[in-house]
């Protein structure tokens, strides 16, 4: 009985070892690739597909808008070194290899269970230009399940790496006699503050940080709720007490924007809505110094606290954040 045992347990462990060394084997060897295309291949011939074209260009010639937030969610997913060719970049921050699919290879996804894949088609076109077309496969079984809830998966993924990716830029309003070109210059936001080295208590900073990944998020609910989406701080203290450092933070967590208004500038009540309306949707509108504008006595501007006010709750800051 006792030799039996031992013999059936030696066994086991030469099974075990045996499929050590064959995963070893094949991983080791291009053979687990081959394996794979095989799989695939085999796969290929079991299910039906049904294929959707997004063409680089719309049927007038321009760009697909489109194309392009497929083209930057594909290049993101981690499957994408699995192709045979992938394209390698210097990506904007130093040290930063940004991978990139490229002509006429597949990345293969999966979404609610499903596994999709992408095609990369390079066309000709005339003599001298070629079309480009990203081709989805997808499974006839899951389409009326999950082509609509991807497509949308994939523009806010989209929409999110290209926010990450923005750089992010100052505004400052000039006086109202400079029309022709705008009323805001912009400059890189350069400043060096973040949640990570503000001096804040790591509760609130925690609180606040919370705070803004909700507030993200609740676009649909402030609609439903028929709110305007937006979120007002206010920031108060001497100087050097961190109020700039604090925006400059935010800014830099959010990836938004900062208009600085400078009320000394602003003629009036209206002209101070028509700043707002060449605001971004996505963007921190700091007003600083509110309590030393409101006491000035001498001022070459006539706007009010009533204007201000509507300025950050009217009805025109509706009009601008819907």
């Amino acid at each position: 009985m006792f030799s039996i045992i031992t013999s059936l347990f030696l066994l086991l462990v030469l099974i075990i070892f045996s499929f050590v060394l064959v995963r070893l084997f094949l991983y080791r060897t291009a053979l687990i690739y081959v394996l794979k295309k095989w799989l695939h291949w085999v796969e290929d011939r079991v299910h039906v597909y049904q294929f959707f074209k997004v063409p680089e260009l719309n049927e007038n010639s321009q760009e697909n808008q489109f194309y392009r937030k497929v083209f930057t969610y594909l290049n993101s997913l981690a499957s994408i070194e699995d192709s045979d060719f992938t394209n390698l970049f210097a990506g904007r921050k130093s040290n930063d290899i940004v991978l990139c699919l490229d002509d006429n290879q597949t990345v293969r996804d999966e979404f609610l269970g499903a596994r999709v894949s992408w095609k990369n088609e390079i066309g000709r076109g005339n003599e001298k230009s070629c079309t480009r077309t990203l081709v989805l496969r997808i499974k006839k079984k899951d389409k009326r399940r999950i082509l609509r809830p991807y497509l949308q998966h994939i523009h806010k993924v989209s929409d999110e790496i290209e926010q990450r990716r923005r750089e992010v830029r100052l505004f400052m309003n000039t006086h109202s006699d400079h029309h022709s070109n705008g009323r805001w210059i912009s400059v890189p936001f350069t400043h060096p503050s973040s949640f990570d080295t503000i001096v804040m208590d790591s509760d609130l900073k925690n609180k606040v940080k919370s705070d803004l990944e909700s507030f993200l998020k609740s676009k649909q609910y402030y609609h439903r709720l028929g709110r305007v989406w937006k979120r007002s701080f206010l920031l108060y203290g001497p100087s050097g007490t961190g109020k700039s450092s604090f925006v400059a933070a935010m800014a830099k967590f959010l990836c938004y924007d900062v208009f600085d208004v400078d009320l000394f500038r602003v003629t009036d009540d209206s002209d101070l809505k028509m700043l707002l309306l060449q605001t971004t949707s996505k963007s921190i509108i700091v007003i600083e110094d509110l309590d030393r504008f409101m006491a000035e006595k001498e001022k070459s501007t006539t706007v009010t606290l009533s204007g201000v006010l509507n300025f950050m709750d009217g009805l025109c800051e509706f009009m601008l954040r819907r």
